[in-house]
């Protein structure tokens, strides 16, 4: 849904634009001064404006200008509402880089129309942007991240790269999910930081636990911004080249096990006794344990219920 804010003094007129505007489906902001008028543009980040030339309080020309000095609101179509219908006029707003100018009294279907047109530009210009800038930063040597609403919401593939996992698996990934478990807190107390306002940027070196089970020591740098009315951390993640370890797998390859000793993991998990099994196999109870002893080791578990399980979970047995 698009937002539209209205700045005029005149009530009257707030309620035909808003009402009219609002049934064909954009969310409507009214203020009746130009003080308001720009603390609901920082706020609420609307996709156009429409501005009375002289509202009350700051004129349509201040609204403007002080619109201008922010990177975040400098782009918002802005059409200027006014009385007058002269070639001065008109060429005195183009000249300040507003974008369009209605008359008043003006036609609402006209009005409708040219935010249409005005919206779909603004879309297209958008458009083009997003599609270099993606080029751009996508095939940049640095990794570059945009996290918001704790997840990933933008990877470059140089972040992958470092990390091993594709784009689709990263977005959407709430960062706690790839940091190494020692490293949960005081990362996420830093960001939150950020995000409440506390400190506008970030940098801080911690662990990460890459897709193969590897944990590196990374270089975290961001940036609180404003990205379509939303706080964001934005920047860079650099390897440092540390690889702290890698976390051993829960349990080894089930090739570490010789036949013979699946063969014993099978009984095992029926509940068999070393005796009983080794009556089966005609072996000694003594060879049954080394065997056993043997598989515990190789499997990391402590006993033949831990085993069985490891069996289950390895596809060497089936229930």
């Amino acid at each position: 849904m698009k937002t539209v804010l209205i700045i005029d003094k005149d009530p009257k007129l707030l309620k035909e634009v808003n009402d009219c505007l609002s049934d064909s489906g954009y969310h409507v902001i009214s203020v009746q001064d130009g003080a308001t008028g720009v603390q609901r543009t920082l706020q609420y980040l609307p996709d156009i404006i429409l501005c009375d030339a002289q509202p009350e309080g700051l004129s349509g020309h201040e609204v403007f200008s002080m619109v201008q000095q922010i990177n975040s609101t400098a782009v918002i179509p802005f059409i200027f509402l006014t009385h007058k219908n002269s070639y001065q006029e008109l060429r005195s707003a183009m000249d300040l880089g507003i974008d369009d100018l209605i008359v008043k009294p003006f036609d609402i279907k006209e009005l409708k129309k040219l935010i249409e047109v005005r919206l779909k530009r603004q879309e297209r210009i958008m458009n083009m942007v997003d599609e270099k800038f993606n080029i751009l930063i996508d095939n940049a040597y640095t990794a570059i991240y945009i996290y918001r609403d704790q997840q990933l919401t933008y990877v470059n593939q140089k972040f992958c790269n470092i990390l091993g996992y594709t784009k689709r698996e990263l977005l959407g990934m709430n960062l706690v999910n790839i940091l190494y478990k020692d490293d949960i807190q005081p990362v996420m107390n830093k960001i939150n930081q950020c995000f409440n306002g506390i400190q506008s940027q970030m940098e801080m070196t911690f662990r990460v636990i890459r897709r193969n089970q590897e944990i590196i020591d990374i270089k975290w740098v961001g940036s609180v911004v404003a990205i379509n009315g939303k706080r964001s951390l934005v920047g860079s993640l650099e390897d440092t080249g540390d690889i702290a370890k890698k976390i051993p797998e829960e349990h080894p390859d089930q090739t570490l096990l010789s036949p013979r000793e699946k063969e014993i993991l099978d009984y095992i998990c029926q509940g068999f006794s070393n005796s009983e099994i080794a009556d089966f196999l005609n072996l000694s109870i003594r060879t049954i344990e080394g065997h056993r002893n043997r598989m515990l080791k190789k499997s990391g578990c402590k006993n033949s219920v831990c085993l069985a399980i490891y069996a289950i979970k390895k596809g060497l047995y089936q229930i």
